[in-house]
């Protein structure tokens, strides 16, 4: 029942915020959620990643973009995985407590 409640509420907020990228575009409100079939679907993809003992030994994920419309991110503040590329390096970005990061996806992009 929890893992529904907030699968209901981050896929509102995402149609939220397709609605104000729309507008702040200058296009109509239901451009973006249009141009993804008219409606608003997500994906919920939850991570766990316990501390390693060797560190040296892990793999990361290779570099990549989101390849959706976008991807809402409820990191873990005590865990500092993000990272995203400006001016040619990788930048570390720490969490805020209690707050999503939302990255524009390739298809909005």
């Amino acid at each position: 029942d929890t893992i529904d409640e907030y699968s209901k509420r981050v896929q509102a907020l995402c149609g939220r915020l397709l609605k104000a990228m729309s507008i702040s575009l200058g296009l109509r409100e239901d451009f973006l959620k249009d141009a993804f079939g008219g409606e608003v679907s997500a994906c919920l993809r939850v991570n766990y990643y316990p501390k390693c003992p060797q560190p040296d030994l892990t793999l990361a994920l290779s570099s990549h973009s989101d390849p959706g419309g976008m991807t809402v991110l409820l990191a873990d503040d005590k865990v500092k995985g993000l990272q995203v590329r400006k001016d040619d390096k990788w930048v570390t970005i720490a969490p805020y407590p209690h707050s999503f990061i939302v990255n524009v996806g390739d298809q909005i992009q």
